[in-house]
This record gives structure tokens, C-alpha cells and sequence, in this order.
């Protein structure tokens, strides 16, 4: 089959190559753990002998010694696939965690379940949203979901199917679980026109806050407000606090939801009350050191990834998550937020139009041509 592969580190434009590979297949995954990574996969079988790559995946191994194999997956058959961030800073060597050469990119797709163990064995012929780990991401005909598998809600198209599961569930863990928001509360949220950022947006409100979005021009403005925000800000490229005070005034907030870092997460702290929450959920402005003063402000810092829990403790959570969307869409007060529905082919240049922040809410890649709009 034809996918796209990474095999070296740079932009996506550079890296990103179309490669015919092999289809997973249940022999192949028989037996396998995961890690946040992703499948932890011997490098020499899938044409790597780089000797990094050998001490990466007996890193990983001996991390993973204890656990069960992985048999919470599916293959499915791709319509669509989203996307995202992640698969800039995978290429690029600047994801939170060091993701093995080689691997098909892509964490979200939408399609038919073509095999499955036992205890997914219903699933086989359904079509559904699933997440994808590396080295068998989306962005290829055959994928391997996990974890998360869900069968597309009847009305829903593929293009925003596949644009609903990783925004929705790591922005309800984020604002909800993890961030705690609450009716009344005044929320900041930064990278507000992404994929994650539109998802908070329509969380927090939902839940009865007053949205204070941030974003980077009036276009971005203009879509957080149709998605619910009470007030659109503007950075400019400038120091986030003084454009939150300078439109808004001195009022503090209560929480700021920030999938950035950078140098505008810690800007966008100094708005906070006293007991604030900062929730750290994303990295799209780059890692930085956080200042140890901070708990001088009675600040408190929340980490919030869907990521690390146990098995049954993690399909609790994304059933949660969910019901609570789903039913929110049903009411008109979640909208899958895909923006842009691009061929196969211009996968590369729209993972650098995301790295240039060019692009608002989600891109989806059809894999199966004219299967974006089916419902």
C-alpha cells in the first residue's frame, strides 16, 4: 500500500515521502506493548538498522517489560484521516516523547473495521473514529486504531468524524477532568482557532464559563466567536496578558487552558486570580522551564495528556468524554471544528501549512477519494 512515511527528522515538507509498505496485520501485532510512542516495534523489522534505533526500541523494551501485550486495536480500512500538530513536531524530533524511524504519520482516522481480536470482534465491518498510534498511523489505506474506538454518530460526516475523537477528548480532559471549569468562571484559552483550542472553547462554554479567547489575526477571531466565546482577543504576536488587559481590562481569570507553552503560556499565567489553575495541555509554541517562583501567586499548575492511566481507567474516561460530546453535538453545543478537506496527495504541504499556523480548526486528508462528505 501507499502511505506516508517519515524516516529522518526535518519539516514535513522534507521528510514526508510516499512509500509503498506492508499492511499490518494481526501476525504483526501479536504480542506487542505500547508506550506513548506508540507500537514498540523492533526497527530492523520495518528496514531500519540505524544503531539509535536498535538502543531506542531496547530503551523502550525493557520500559515495557511488565506490561501485557496490547490487544485493544483494530485495522480499519481509511476514508479519512486528520491532521495535526503532532504530526509537525513527530518530523520534526520535537514531540514530548522520541517517536522510532520509520513510521506512517497520522493519529485520527475514519473507516471500516477489517479485522479485530476477540473482544473487538463486533466492531469487524462497522464503520468507525479511531485513534492511531506510530508506526502504523493514518495517513495510509490500512491503519491500526486504538484504545478510543467509536462508531461514527448517524448524521455525522467522516470529515468531521475524523476531526472529533483527539480535539474532543483531550479538550474535555483538559478544561473538564483535569482544568475543572466550571459555570461562572472566566477561562482563557490560548491557541483558541486549532484543533485542541476549538474544542476548549465549545467545552468551557458548554460547561457556563466566559470564554476569553486568544488567537493570532481576525480571521481566528472571527471562528472562536461562532464557536462560542464571550470575548476575542488578538495577540498580535506581543505579550498576552497586556492584550487580554488592554481589551478586557485588569479583571483576573480563573483558568487558562493552554495547549502552547512557549513564551505565551507563561505570559498568559500573570492573568490569573489567586488559587488559578494553569492547565499545560499541548506544546505547539515549543517546551520551556517553568519558572519555580510561581507558586508565590498561589498559582496551581495542572499537566493534562490522555495518557499514562490504566486500561480500565482510560475507557472510562473516553466513554465519559464521549457521551458528554456527543450529546453536547446532538443539543447544537459541539461542533466538530474541520475546516479543510485536502487529497492524499497534498499531505505535505498542509502539514507545513500547520507548522506556519495558516490553518484554523482541523484538516482532514481523504484517503478514499469522495469519502469526506458521507454520512
Amino acid at each position: 500500500m501507499q502511505a506516508w512515511v517519515v524516516r529522518g527528522d526535518g519539516e514535513p515538507a522534507a521528510v514526508l515521502a510516499r512509500e509503498a509498505v506492508a499492511e499490518p496485520d494481526p501476525d504483526r501485532l501479536a504480542g506487542l506493548k505500547l508506550d506513548l510512542a506508540g507500537w514498540v516495534t523492533d526497527p530492523a523489522l520495518l528496514g531500519n538498522d540505524d544503531p539509535e534505533e536498535a538502543a531506542l526500541f531496547a530503551t523502550r523494551t525493557a520500559a515495557v517489560a511488565a506490561r501485557p501485550p496490547y490487544e485493544d486495536w483494530v485495522l480499519l480500512r481509511v476514508d479519512v484521516a486528520a491532521l495535526a500538530l503532532p504530526d509537525v513536531t513527530m518530523a520534526r524530533g520535537t514531540y514530548p516523547v522520541r517517536v522510532a524511524r520509520p513510521y506512517i504519520t497520522g493519529q485520527e482516522a475514519v473507516g471500516e473495521v477489517i479485522d479485530a481480536p476477540p473482544a473487538k470482534a463486533h466492531l469487524v465491518g462497522r464503520r468507525v473514529v479511531a485513534v492511531t498510534m506510530q508506526p502504523w498511523g493514518s495517513l495510509a489505506p490500512v491503519c491500526v486504531g486504538v484504545g478510543p474506538v467509536f462508531e461514527v454518530p448517524d448524521g455525522m460526516t467522516a470529515a468531521d468524524a475524523a476531526g472529533l475523537v483527539i480535539p474532543a477528548h483531550t479538550g474535555y480532559h483538559a478544561a473538564v477532568r483535569r482544568g475543572g471549569v466550571a459555570a461562572g468562571e472566566r477561562v482563557v484559552v490560548l491557541g483558541a482557532a486549532g484543533g485542541l483550542g476549538s474544542a476548549m472553547v465549545q467545552i468551557a462554554a458548554a460547561r457556563g464559563a466566559e470564554v476569553i479567547a486568544v488567537v493570532g489575526d481576525d480571521a481566528k477571531a472571527a471562528h472562536v466567536t461562532a464557536l462560542g466565546a464571550r470575548h476575542a482577543v488578538v495577540h498580535g504576536g506581543g505579550d498576552v496578558a497586556a492584550a487580554v488587559r488592554a481589551q478586557l481590562g485588569v479583571a483576573p481569570v480563573d483558568v487558562v487552558l493552554d495547549p502552547v507553552q512557549g513564551d505565551m503560556g507563561p505570559s498568559a499565567r500573570w492573568l490569573l486570580a489567586p488559587d488559578g489553575r494553569w492547565v499545560v495541555c499541548g506544546h505547539a509554541g515549543g517546551l520551556r522551564p517553568i519558572d519555580p517562583h510561581f507558586y508565590m501567586q498561589n498559582h496551581t499548575i495542572v499537566g493534562a495528556t490522555l495518557g499514562g492511566y490504566t486500561r480500565d481507567v482510560m475507557r472510562a474516561m473516553e466513554h465519559e468524554a464521549q457521551d458528554t460530546v456527543v450529546a453536547w453535538w446532538r443539543e447544537g453545543r459541539f461542533r466538530p471544528v474541520t475546516t479543510e478537506v485536502v487529497s492524499f496527495d497534498a499531505v505535505p504541504e498542509a502539514c507545513t501549512a500547520i507548522a506556519e499556523r495558516r490553518t484554523r480548526g482541523r484538516v482532514v486528508v481523504e484517503v478514499t477519494p469522495g469519502a469526506a462528505g458521507q454520512a
